[in-house]
């Protein structure tokens, strides 16, 4: 399903107190429209509620979260209900791992039904996801800005995360840099964000 491409070079977004990399042509446009087209026909995604200042609010998006073997992951208070990884991820899954070098045994998807859904300034520190995490995240559908703060300088980096692409985080970046999809005014079309990781196992 997912055809292979000879060169695969990263561009370089982030190259100090972590590594991010981006891969514009990830899946070719056809095998991108085609993964769009099935995710949005899973019955999987949900909008969760988290716990911010003390209360309970709806995340603005919808997610959906897939486990190997029922890895166990949540943030803010609400913990994530796993689904089974089904052939087509799996597939995918195992693309990404050799692009990238990294194990992954989860997938959250982010479902951005258009430019009102948002994810606010964060990290992707949670204990479960180790020291150094490596977080793969595949977009598909409205290319929308992508944006990254240094927690120390305060400098920061922008990219449209384009549709079939990958960014990949790594290293101390999670350490030094939080990381945001804002708002985008005007914009009606849908979003798909698929973030591969490594969950720890319970000790």
């Amino acid at each position: 399903m997912f055809s292979e491409y000879e060169n695969l070079d990263p561009i370089s977004v982030i190259a100090s107190d972590g590594l991010a990399d981006y891969y514009p042509n990830f899946l070719d446009p056809v095998a991108a429209q085609h993964l769009f087209e099935q995710l949005l026909a899973q019955k999987t995604f949900k909008q969760n509620e988290i716990t911010l200042f003390g209360k309970k609010i709806k995340v603005p998006r919808l997610e959906a979260y897939y486990a190997l073997n029922g890895e166990q992951y949540g943030y803010s208070g609400q913990e994530l209900q796993p689904e089974a990884f089904p052939t087509f991820l799996n597939e995918l899954r195992l693309r990404v791992e050799k692009c990238t070098g990294y194990a992954y045994n989860a997938l959250l998807i982010n479902h951005y039904r258009d430019g009102q859904d948002s994810n606010g300034w964060h990290a992707d520190n949670e204990k479960v996801l180790g020291q150094n995490p490596s977080i793969a995240s595949i977009s598909l559908g409205a290319a929308r800005p992508f944006e990254l703060k240094h927690l120390t300088t305060g400098d920061k980096k922008s990219i449209v995360l384009a549709h079939g692409s990958l960014l990949h985080m790594h290293g101390a970046l999670q350490h030094h840099f939080k990381h945001q999809l804002p708002k985008k005014r005007g914009l009606t079309h849908a979003r798909l964000n698929l973030t591969f990781r490594w969950i720890q196992p319970s000790s």
